[in-house]
C-alpha cells in the first residue's frame, strides 16, 4: 500500500511537473492570488461496538469564520493538455465547538455538554489536475475540460476556553459514569483534532468567453477519499497523549466553484470573483481509543461531515512573454 507520505509526494510532483509545459506556452498560462472569506463546519459521532446508545459522543465545530489565501497556476500547451494546481491556507478567527455525550438512543438522555471556542484552528488544502480542452460554439467561445486529479485537505481543529453547560448525574449513571462536572467555565482545555481527507477526483472545468465582458467559469469535482484523524484530549487523564484516539474511514466529496474573471492581460493584473461550495462525508469507520495504561479500545465511527463555503476576490496575471 502506498503510504500517506508517498501520496503527498505524488501530489507535489503532479503540481510541479506540468508547470514547465504550462510556462512554455505562455499565452495559455496564468497565475492568480485570491483572498477569501470562508465558513466551515465539521462534525462526527461515535457509538459503542456491542452495546450502548447509537450516538454515544458527538463533536461539532460550527460556523468557523476563516480568512483564506489561495494561489493557483493553470494553463495549457499547444496540444490542448490543460493543467490546474491550487494551494490554500486558512486562519480560523471565529466559531464554536460543542462536545456532547448521550446515554440514550437518538441523542436522548444527554448527560454532558460543553461549549468551547475554536481559537487557533487552521486549514490547508492542496489540489492538482490534468485534462484535455474541447472547444465548441461560435468562435469556440465554450471550452469544456474533462479532468482527473488528486487532492489533500487538512484541518487542525482546536478546543479551548471550555464552558460546561450541561451535566446530568442521573443520565450519566445509566452508563455507569460517576462524578460531577460543575457548570460554567473550566480551565486548561487545549484539545486538538487533526483531520485529513485525501484521494483522487474526477471533474470538469467549463469556460464561457464573453469577449470584452470577461470569462465565466464553472468547476465541478467528485472526490473519492480516505479519511484519517488523530486527537489529543488533553484533560482526559485516562487517555494516552499526544494521541488519545484516531479515526479511519472512506468517504466522498463534491466541490462546485462558480466564478467570473476579467479579460486577461499580460501587461497588468486583472481581477475576478468566485464562490466555492464543498460537501464531504464519510462512510462508517473505526474509532480506535488509546488509554493511558497502554490498552486499546475500539468503537464505531458513525460518520464525519464537513461543509465549506467561500467567496474569493482574485488577482490574475498572464505568465510568459
Amino acid at each position: 500500500m502506498i503510504s500517506v507520505r508517498s501520496r503527498h509526494a505524488f501530489l507535489f510532483v503532479l503540481l510541479g511537473l506540468p508547470s514547465g509545459a504550462v510556462l512554455a506556452a505562455a499565452e495559455r498560462a496564468s497565475g492568480s492570488l485570491s483572498l477569501g472569506y470562508r465558513v466551515d463546519s465539521l462534525d462526527w459521532n461515535i457509538r459503542a461496538v456491542n452495546s450502548g446508545p447509537d450516538i454515544l459522543s458527538e463533536l461539532e465545530w460550527k460556523d468557523l469564520g476563516i480568512t483564506q489565501l489561495r494561489g493557483e497556476l493553470s494553463g495549457s500547451n499547444d496540444t490542448n493538455i490543460y493543467f490546474r494546481g491550487q494551494a490554500s491556507y486558512g486562519w480560523v478567527w471565529d466559531g464554536q465547538n460543542r462536545d456532547s455525550d448521550y446515554a440514550g438512543d437518538n441523542r436522548s438522555l444527554e448527560f454532558s455538554r460543553s461549549s468551547n471556542s475554536a481559537d487557533g484552528s487552521q486549514m490547508l488544502d492542496l489540489s492538482a489536475g490534468l485534462g484535455a480542452i474541447f472547444s465548441t460554439g461560435i468562435a469556440d467561445q465554450w471550452q469544456i475540460v474533462p479532468m482527473v486529479g488528486y487532492s489533500w485537505h487538512y484541518q487542525d481543529l482546536r478546543m479551548r476556553n471550555g464552558n460546561q453547560v450541561v451535566w446530568d448525574s442521573s443520565n450519566a449513571a445509566v452508563l455507569g459514569v460517576g462524578g460531577n462536572m460543575p457548570l460554567g467555565p473550566f480551565a486548561g482545555l487545549n484539545s486538538t483534532y487533526d483531520a485529513k481527507w485525501y484521494g483522487p477526483w474526477l471533474g470538469a472545468d467549463i469556460f464561457l468567453d464573453l469577449q470584452a465582458a470577461g470569462t465565466v467559469f464553472v468547476r465541478l469535482e467528485a472526490h473519492r477519499v480516505r479519511y484519517s484523524a488523530q486527537a489529543n484530549w488533553n484533560l482526559r487523564s485516562d487517555f494516552a497523549h499526544p494521541v488519545s484516539f484516531e479515526h479511519r474511514a472512506d468517504g466522498w466529496g463534491q466541490v462546485l466553484e462558480l466564478g467570473w474573471q476579467d479579460v486577461s492581460s499580460r501587461a497588468y493584473w486583472t481581477w475576478g470573483v468566485s464562490i466555492v461550495v464543498q460537501s464531504w462525508r464519510t462512510d462508517p469507520g473505526i474509532d480506535r481509543i488509546f488509554f493511558s495504561d497502554g490498552s486499546v479500545g475500539v468503537a464505531r465511527l458513525n460518520e464525519v461531515n464537513w461543509s465549506s463555503n467561500s467567496i474569493n476576490l482574485t488577482l490574475r496575471k498572464t505568465l510568459g512573454n
